[in-house]
């Protein structure tokens, strides 16, 4: 569309010319628009639907100037001519077949997003296709390093190095111009897509008559002989075209429209919440119980916790940020001073380079083996103080567009005479909670000792989980997969 806009010729009589800008995200327009600090004062988002769902996290509402000033769709391409889908949903639920970008950031990967909620919505495809589809990649995007652009994934696809790309007809026409490319071919599961319709918003609430003009003048543009053939050039389908006129792509395909909101605010707010990067206060019980041998074998009940924490510790990717913390009662700081918990080692980024060399991983594995031989066979458990107060650390360092998870791993219940009550925990934490920046916590109850009726009480009343772990597969399958099980029953509580 930047490509479009800039072949828009000036009126003699108005002069007026377009400073486009490519740069902000949906989040960032419409954050500055609610804020009225906008210095763009017209936006082109890709889609109505991202401009709705944009609107709805920003709390603010634009009102389009038109409702579409160009089209595009979803498309699959390969170096062959056989179609490897029937529907979205099976595309989406193949993350090894068919690669894409991040919806959140990319057109073509959100149009195909569009396209499975639209299908589930008609009945053409079952909700667990999407769900497991859509969860896939929540779980896999950005793991690797930064997801890659559709250029990118045309070029593999080219190569031979991936099966199938998923971008907008739009970026496949352009690369075929400019890259050759003519093995590539491109197909839409079911002869159908969700369209992306480029709607134009006004976000200056300016009374200059000048953004108006603009605002008609690129409208104008797009409806004649010239804005349609720039458009062409594009790649673009001007609004009610059903192909690209030089055949483009594809020809004529079946629009798919989501007619279920909730479906799709549902699907949209799991995406976001488990694809967001994790920003998570790990704290591990270090009171005397914790030294009990674990049966067949020659360790510990911290010994098997430490090293299944540790070990899912190495799932997570670099864009994940975690500390950790240990807690029993009057355990003594550097200072010389006791607590009832110790901060082992604060929160920073997986691969963040902290000391001698040492990455933030590195630091946590150190941290976490050393602390079996800090343990007194009979050091209570102050877990509701400890609690609260790793609460209280991760509000204080909460990281926006981050999951900030406090993971607590404990084998008993609160011992501690001169601690908060579970009540008081309980409700200080439903006080303090910020629904707008909300700290979720999961529990984790180490063996059949863990008072697990007063966890879940503790986790349901405060917005978070509890799991039994009664062996080390339980407790890492747990740490590494618990997370995501809250991201996606946080994201179904807030839809129902």
């Amino acid at each position: 569309m930047a490509q479009v806009l800039e072949k828009i010729p000036v009126d003699p009589e108005k002069c007026i010319t377009l400073d486009v800008n490519i740069g902000e995200s949906s989040e960032e327009v419409l954050s500055q628009a609610a804020s009225g600090s906008s210095y763009a004062n017209l936006w082109i988002p890709d889609s109505s639907t991202r401009a709705t769902l944009a609107m709805a996290d920003a709390k603010t509402e634009l009102t389009p100037i038109s409702d579409s000033l160009a089209q595009t769709i979803a498309v699959v391409v390969t170096a062959t001519d056989t179609p490897r889908f029937h529907h979205w949903t099976d595309a989406l639920a193949d993350g090894n077949a068919a690669k894409m970008g991040d919806p959140q950031q990319n057109s073509g990967a959100f149009a195909a997003f569009m396209s499975g909620i639209a299908e589930v919505s008609a009945g053409h495809s079952s909700p667990e296709k999407l769900v497991e589809g859509t969860g896939l990649r929540a779980t896999t995007i950005g793991v690797d390093g930064e997801p890659p652009t559709s250029e990118d994934l045309l070029t593999q696809v080219e190569k031979g190095e991936i099966p199938a790309a998923i971008v907008t007809e739009a970026v496949f026409t352009r690369y075929r111009a400019e890259h050759g490319g003519e093995s590539l071919k491109a197909t839409a599961p079911g002869s159908s897509s969700a369209i992306l319709d480029f709607p134009l918003y006004r976000t200056s609430t300016s009374t200059n008559s000048t953004i108006d003009d603009a605002a008609a003048q690129i409208s104008n543009f797009m409806a004649s002989d010239e804005g349609r053939q720039a458009l062409s050039e594009a790649g673009l389908r001007p609004t009610g075209q059903e192909a690209l006129e030089d055949g483009g792509a594809l020809g004529s395909v079946t629009p798919l429209t989501q007619t279920n909101p909730e479906i799709l605010k549902r699907t949209w707010l799991s995406y976001s919440m488990q694809s967001a990067p994790l920003n998570a206060l790990v704290i591990l019980d270090a009171s005397g119980s914790m030294l009990t041998p674990v049966e067949g074998t020659d360790k510990t009940r911290m010994d098997l916790t430490v090293d299944s924490a540790l070990a899912g510790s190495q799932l997570f990717p670099a864009r994940d940020s975690i500390g950790l913390w240990k807690f029993s009662r009057n355990l003594a700081l550097p200072d010389g001073c006791t607590a009832d918990y110790q901060k082992l080692v604060p929160v920073r980024g997986m691969e963040e380079e902290v000391t001698d060399g040492k990455t933030q991983r590195e630091l946590l594995q150190e941290a976490g083996t050393s602390i079996s031989g800090s343990i007194g066979s009979t050091d209570p458990t102050a877990l509701h103080d400890t609690l609260l107060a790793g609460f209280r650390e991760l509000k204080e360092h909460y990281e926006p567009g981050a999951a900030n998870v406090v993971i607590m791993l404990t084998d008993g219940e609160n011992y501690d005479e001169g601690s908060i009550s579970q009540e008081e925990l309980i409700s200080t934490i439903q006080a303090e909670q910020d629904s707008d920046e909300p700290v979720f916590i999961l529990l984790i109850g180490i063996s059949q000792d863990a008072n697990m009726e007063a966890l879940q009480t503790i986790a349901s009343a405060t917005g978070g989980e509890a799991y039994p772990a009664l062996s080390p597969t339980d407790v890492q399958v747990i740490f590494s997969e618990g997370l995501t099980q809250v991201a996606a029953e946080k994201a179904k509580e807030a839809t129902q």
